[in-house]
């Protein structure tokens, strides 16, 4: 997208989505406004305000705030105030894409950001919540990968460790894929609050090669994760190309992207629920013994591998005794080719037919548990999660093991579905990418009752959470609500809030209680159970979990130190927070050369009076006789708690002949700049000089730097020499090959040929390849231009982003569209193909004429759908129908 202007140009062609439908018992209303265009997601501050924290892609973060149980409006529009914008690169589903609350945030007021920073990287950026404005603008965890497409990731939150965590994807183009550990790209990353690594993650070497961060990994396209309430289990949902998947990740675990979908072999997890992408699988059962009921639990038996999970719901059809016909759940998996159910009826033996899984959409978006009390009882502990594609939501009911027992489509119409959580007031809360709304799902006629925040708390040691309690309904008679601890550890107490009056005037107003967790010296999570109670109506119980931060930090000066050989250099050591004892602190050399060693003591104390006065640590390197760059680590921990370690290089001083280390570029187009960083190392620093076989090239002295614009045609000698006054200098030699700039190719990827195409966010997108770079590309229908996109990447699409090809107004038939591409000499190209407008199906036309590239409608090479191309399944069956803007889901929540 070009501006904002642009995309509100566009919305006011689009049709509003129908409203959401929701299940028998249950209502729905809808919160509209403008500024929630181009939502990425919504979360409710843990902190009693009733405030809902909006994401927009574009960088900023608006508040909306309950009063008397609605959402405030203003002439039929939800109000909203701005907490922070930020600065965001935009393209594809890049942007602002997740946010997160601190577990002290009742505290410490700490609101957490992910954000695509640019096209190269990404940001976890920190902001204070000041009265509703963000302040203190900090960067946590800078240089996160991205591509600057797809795939980015977004989920972030706080596990139970008091840990904050985040997922990224696979960049759109494989990315960090096969378990790659010096890469966070397709990993669940893990960090202390303060962004530096955890000490305890599973791949953490130190100064090795690995990624430090890395806790899970083998995620395509990670959107949105949420912790578990009351077990801190994390739930990823992760877009797929023929499965959405939704794990359940552990410290190591592999997903095992890009090997396998829905297929993972031992010794990686599989999805606890799954489903095929925009579409269905079926699985034929075996023909003798294909189904056998015993005692109510059926056996089926498929000809070939089923891939269904626990809780999934197969419609049986077919099979020649009828009684085994209909629809079930999956109860277990003994084999890869049975899997059970419960099924009432008599004892029997059958076979044939088949077994047809559930259509629930193309593409997982945000999920939540429900830990409130305004649903019915049932509904407690339940998974629910969207899809884009379908506009469901879908829930899943757990077993009394935590297992999946069922998942089934809940509500429909849910337009662009993208996120939602659980309000203050006991309601489901959703918003849509450009529905311009936030549904509210609440039961029509609950009945009274007591309606509280959340089940199941995490409080930080030393720190506090507040919870809220309301009414359901107006009481005939003022209420009294009690609240105490009715059993678990001391540590945990009721500040506030331990007795609340609700009347007719105010039942729907939420107020606050406050629990404290005090400091202590064990590592251990304290427990304790909150009552609320009050007479006649059912008493609810609240769950607070510690989250125990083992004391104070360790916080060094640098984690990296250069020294000369025979020199020596100093770091700093401190502690993050006063400790309630002294603290011993040592200091070693724990692997590496032992020409690094510390000096003056491998001990330091620190006091409850000296803990914030850095402690300085000189660290030396001896003379030796070799020529070698020497390496260290140095440990610095303290005595039954934390740990951080210091990488350590000595640069060498005795001569070294220069050795030329880069590799030469050995191809170069006429009039197009050429340049070769040549770079080589020795002691002293080389220098650099050229001889070539024509005039032109020339190298920087000192630089290595080697230009050149080519005139000609042919092949070109040339040798580069690094000198630094020790023998022998160094020389490469290589042959630069000059060719002539040829002409662009284009690659249509969307709309693949023949394919169905409908409504206002179609997809018509593709590439041009060019050996100089390419300037824009022009989309035709009929013949006709409708849209061109002018940028330098060669990626193009209609109207600037993904979704952007109205075709309402074309007749329903046969329509040809081409998408010409443009180099910087001003050649072009073009690929094409033949659509349907509406629903299908139509005849093929005959093949397409004219173009300089391939556009047969069968052997473009563009039409093939490469995976990762856009957000979702590949190919335009799976492909993910969405925004461009979107699939920049998270989960961020504790």
């Amino acid at each position: 997208m070009r501006s904002s202007r642009a995309g509100l140009a566009l919305l006011s062609l689009l049709a509003s989505p129908a409203l959401a439908t929701v299940p028998n018992g249950f209502q729905e209303t809808a919160y509209s406004s403008s500024s929630l265009t181009y939502a990425t997601g919504l979360a409710w501050a843990p902190d009693g305000s009733g405030r809902l924290f909006i994401l927009n892609k574009h960088g900023t973060v608006r508040i909306a705030t309950m009063r008397d149980g609605e959402l405030v409006t203003q002439n039929n529009t939800l109000v909203t105030t701005v907490f922070a914008t930020e600065s965001v690169h935009t393209n594809s589903e890049c942007g602002l894409i997740g946010m997160a609350f601190d577990p002290n945030y009742a505290v410490n007021r700490y609101v957490y950001l992910f954000v695509t920073a640019t096209a190269s990287k990404q940001q976890i950026v920190r902001y204070t919540d000041a009265n509703g404005v963000g302040t203190a603008r900090t960067v946590l965890i800078d240089n996160l990968p991205t591509a600057g497409n797809n795939h980015d990731g977004g989920a972030v939150g706080f596990g139970l460790d008091g840990k904050l965590y985040w997922a990224i994807g696979d960049l759109g183009n494989d990315s960090g894929v096969d378990a790659d550990l010096t890469s966070l790209a397709s990993k669940v990353g893990r960090a202390n609050p303060d962004g530096t690594p955890a000490n305890d993650n599973p791949f953490n070497d130190g100064v090795g090669p690995n990624n430090e961060y890395i806790w899970a990994r083998g995620f395509r396209n990670p959107l949105t994760f949420t912790f578990q309430p009351g077990t801190g289990r994390l739930w990823v949902n992760s877009v797929g190309t023929d499965y959405e998947q939704v794990f359940v990740v552990g410290e190591r675990d592999h997903a095992g992207y890009n090997d396998y979908e829905n297929n993972q072999p031992a010794g990686y997890i599989t999805p606890a629920i799954k489903y095929r992408t925009n579409n269905t699988d079926t699985r034929n059962l075996t023909t003798s013994g294909g189904a056998v009921r015993s005692g109510g639990i059926v056996t089926f038996t498929t000809t070939e591998t089923h891939g269904f999970r626990k809780g999934e719901t197969i419609t049986v059809a077919g099979v020649t005794d009828t009684s085994f016909n209909g629809t079930v759940y999956v109860a277990s998996t003994p084999s890869a080719n049975k899997w059970t159910a419960v099924q009432a009826g008599p004892d029997a033996n059958s076979g044939g037919g088949t077994a047809k899984t559930q259509h629930l959409g193309g593409s997982i978006t945000g999920g939540v548990f429900y830990d409130s009390t305004l649903f019915p009882s049932e509904y407690r502990g339940n998974f629910l999660f969207g899809d884009y594609n379908s506009h469901r939501l879908v829930r899943a009911t757990l077993a009394a093991d935590g297992t999946v027992a069922t998942v089934d489509s809940w509500g429909t119409d849910f337009y662009q579905a993208v996120d939602m959580d659980v309000g203050p007031d006991g309601a489901l809360y959703v918003v849509g990418v450009t529905s311009n709304r936030i549904t509210r799902v609440k039961p029509e006629a609950p009945g009274q009752k007591l309606i509280v925040s959340a089940l199941n708390h995490a409080v930080v040691e030393s720190g506090r959470i507040v919870f809220t309690v309301r009414l359901a309904e107006a009481p005939t008679a003022d209420v009294t609500v009690n609240v105490q601890r009715a059993s678990g550890d001391e540590d945990l107490t009721l500040s506030s809030g331990a007795q609340l009056r609700f009347t007719a005037a105010n039942w729907n107003q939420l107020q606050t209680v406050t629990i404290d967790a005090a400091e202590d010296a064990d590592i251990n999570p304290d427990t304790a159970l909150f009552t609320v109670s009050a007479a006649g109506l059912d008493t609810e119980t609240v769950r607070v979990t510690s989250i125990d931060n083992n004391g104070a930090r360790l916080v060094l000066s640098t984690v990296e130190l250069t020294l000369d050989e025979g020199g020596s250099g100093t770091f700093t050591v401190a502690l993050s927070k006063r400790p309630t004892s002294n603290v011993s602190v040592t200091v070693a050399r724990t692997s590496g050369d032992t020409d690094v060693s510390v000096s003056g003591g491998a001990t330091r104390t620190f006091t409850p009076s000296n803990w914030s006065t850095p402690q300085t640590v000189t660290v030396a390197a001896a003379e030796d006789a070799d020529n070698l760059r020497d390496t260290a680590t140095i440990t610095v921990a303290a005595v039954g708690s934390d740990a951080r370690t210091l990488s350590v290089t000595v640069q060498d001083n005795e001569p070294l002949e220069p050795t030329i280390t880069s590799t030469p570029i050995t191809r170069a187009v006429v009039g197009a700049p050429y340049r070769y960083d040549v770079v080589a190392e020795g002691r002293p620093a080389p220098t650099f000089s050229l001889t070539s076989s024509i005039q032109g090239p020339i190298i920087a002295e000192s630089t290595g730097w080697l230009t050149w614009t080519p005139q000609e045609v042919g092949t070109v000698d040339m040798s580069v020499y690094a000198s630094n006054g020790v023998s022998p200098d160094a020389v490469q030699s290589f042959q630069v090959t000059v060719k002539a700039d040829e002409p662009p190719q284009a690659v249509l990827t969307r709309p693949a040929p023949g394919e169905v195409v409908s409504g206002t966010m179609a997809e018509f997108y593709g590439d041009c390849v060019d050996d100089l770079g390419c300037t824009r590309a022009e989309f035709y229908v009929d013949g006709v231009l409708e849209s061109t996109d002018a940028q330098d990447s060669g990626h193009y699409h209609y109207g600037g982003e993904h979704n952007r090809w109205d075709t309402t107004s074309l007749k329903e038939g046969v329509h040809q569209v081409r998408m010409v591409v443009y180099d910087t000499a001003g050649r072009s190209a073009s690929a094409g193909a033949w659509v349907c407008v509406g629903t299908g199906p139509c005849a093929a036309p005959e093949p397409m004429d004219g173009g300089t590239g391939p556009v047969d409608g069968g052997s473009n090479p563009g039409t093939e759908v490469p995976e990762g191309g856009c957000g979702c399944g590949a190919g335009p069956g799976g492909a993910l129908a969405w925004l461009g803007l979107v699939l920049f889901l998270r989960r961020r929540r504790a």
